[in-house]
């Protein structure tokens, strides 16, 4: 039950009075003015670096101290009860009531002497006991006679105060409020524990954070609502702006994030992040980040699930590696690979893989599909006369007016040689008339061309067959065109009548 006055005299009704409730934060340091302890003492030395390690000296009230301090106050019915820490040069209290005192030296402290037990250090009466006659709260306000306290202990058990209570009269616990004491004081110590994780996990969390922020990769996490946490300094360059609560479904906007062509936003199920969220591994996909204010970024991007220890998922994280130089230069490689070297129009490989498609297409389709064959009349002759750089210029020139002459559809290559060829493919109006191909291409080979000043007049042969249906064959098409153009080059007519010539279809 609350405890009451026990004194007549003025003062220790005064202190009584203060022990009704907690006082307002404030005047918690009490600064030593005596001898501090022996700090060169190794134990001690471990004890002061375990106690400053918790960052808890001189830090606001925190309700979980005073409401232990208060349990043990009333509980004891004693009318003070204090959490003290045992710093090197000061007695500091996290949590109190009952108590003004503002100067205490240390080495004449009740919690001082605490530290050294083992157990509850109980003091019935300091009246009689010879280290605390002259101790100042016993000859002064609040004039103390009787002082229990229990250790609390921080990690490796070091001793770093004490959970006491103080009263006004001589007297002795209960051994069930002993017991309390000591369960009290192990809250405390729990409470300290868990202040020292609290500060590790923060301290974790920064370094990680550091070490976050300096990674050449772009690395970003979600929680378990899908709400973005980590967005480290990589990412923040590459995407322009800082993680801000956005919803998954206003990722792919809001951070510029396109399919791996740069053509088109990712949908929110295609996000590698939002893909981990929902209990999916993500390795190697390639997305673009398309900023419009900085050329498209490339990244491969690898995602996983965090789980927990039941397996539900606390969120994901995604790295991101920078790819762009990789895929542009497997892009020009690619090119190079399917690229005539002497005139840039695509090579005998790349001839054989679009046709291939065309011929695919219009077996699904039924549509028209026309391949054109075509070379130059006497290119041999040209070599011979002006010599094999003349004959390299005007194949190139062939290349380019070819290039300027086709619309789009028609497909040229560079065969071999001075052998071109070109595949159309259409259907109803847009079906291809290799006639008007052909018509177009002597049009624009009617002009001679020209090298090192001289003038060397050029013309070709050419032929065409064409196909449709599900019987489209490549080789077949090619065979016809070919034998077309020798058609066209054994009749001797004119150009565009011989471009005419062309094998049956079917």
């Amino acid at each position: 039950m609350p405890p009451g006055p026990r004194d007549s005299g003025d003062r220790h009704d005064a202190a009584w009075r203060r022990s009704a409730a907690c006082p307002p934060p404030g005047a918690h340091a009490l600064t030593l003015s005596a001898r501090a302890a022996d700090t060169q003492d190794p134990e001690e030395q471990d004890r002061l670096r375990a106690l400053e390690a918790l960052q808890i000296l001189d830090t606001p009230p925190e309700e979980v101290f005073d409401d232990l301090a208060w349990l043990a106050g009333r509980m004891c019915e004693a009318p003070t009860s204090l959490i003290t820490l045992v710093a090197a040069e000061h007695l500091w209290f996290k949590a109190r009531c009952g108590i003004d005192a503002d100067l205490m030296a240390r080495d004449e402290t009740f919690c001082a002497h605490a530290l050294n037990q083992d157990d509850i250090l109980e003091i019935p009466d300091t009246h009689l006991d010879p280290r605390f006659t002259r101790h100042p709260l016993v000859v002064g306000a609040p004039h103390v006679r009787f002082y229990a306290g229990a250790l609390v202990r921080g990690a490796g058990g070091h001793r770093l105060g004490t959970l006491c209570v103080l009263d006004i009269r001589p007297r002795e616990l209960t051994e069930l409020q002993r017991e309390g004491l000591r369960r009290l004081a192990r809250r405390a110590s729990e409470a300290l524990e868990t202040r020292r994780q609290r500060l590790l996990a923060q301290s974790r969390e920064s370094a990680i954070a550091e070490l976050l922020d300096v990674l050449p990769d772009g690395v970003v996490t979600c929680d378990a609502t899908g709400a973005l946490r980590e967005f480290n300094a990589t990412s923040r360059d590459w995407h322009g702006v800082d993680a801000r609560r956005c919803p998954p479904e206003d990722w792919a906007r809001h951070f510029d994030l396109y399919d791996e062509r740069g053509e088109t936003l990712l949908e929110p199920a295609q996000i590698p992040l939002v893909r981990a969220w929902k209990g999916e591994r993500v390795r190697g996909q390639t997305i673009v980040i398309g900023r419009p204010d900085r050329p498209p970024r490339s990244v491969s991007c690898n995602a996983n699930p965090l789980l927990g220890v039941d397996g539900a998922i606390l969120g994901a994280v995604c790295t991101m590696h920078d790819v762009t130089v990789q895929i542009r230069f497997a892009q020009l490689m690619e090119r190079m690979a399917l690229t005539d070297e002497l005139t840039r129009l695509p090579n005998r490989a790349a001839w054989f893989a679009e046709l291939d498609q065309a011929v695919a297409w219009g077996r699904r389709s039924n549509h028209v599909v026309a391949v054109m064959f075509m070379d130059l009349n006497g290119f041999k002759q040209i070599n011979d006369v002006f010599g094999h750089a003349a004959g390299d210029e005007v194949l190139r020139q062939f290349g380019q007016r070819l290039r300027e002459t086709c619309r789009h559809g028609e497909f040229i290559a560079r065969l071999s040689g001075d052998e071109f060829v070109i595949c159309a493919h259409g259907l109803g109006d847009d079906s291809p008339d290799p006639a008007r191909i052909a018509e177009r291409i002597h049009r624009a080979m009617a002009a001679d061309m020209v090298w090192e000043g001289q003038r060397i007049p050029v013309r070709c042969s050419i032929g065409f067959a064409i196909e449709r249906g599900p019987e489209v064959d490549a080789t077949r098409l090619m065979e016809k065109a070919d034998q077309a153009m020798y058609a066209a080059k054994r009749d001797k007519t004119p150009e565009l009548t011989a471009a005419l010539a062309t094998m049956p279809l079917g």
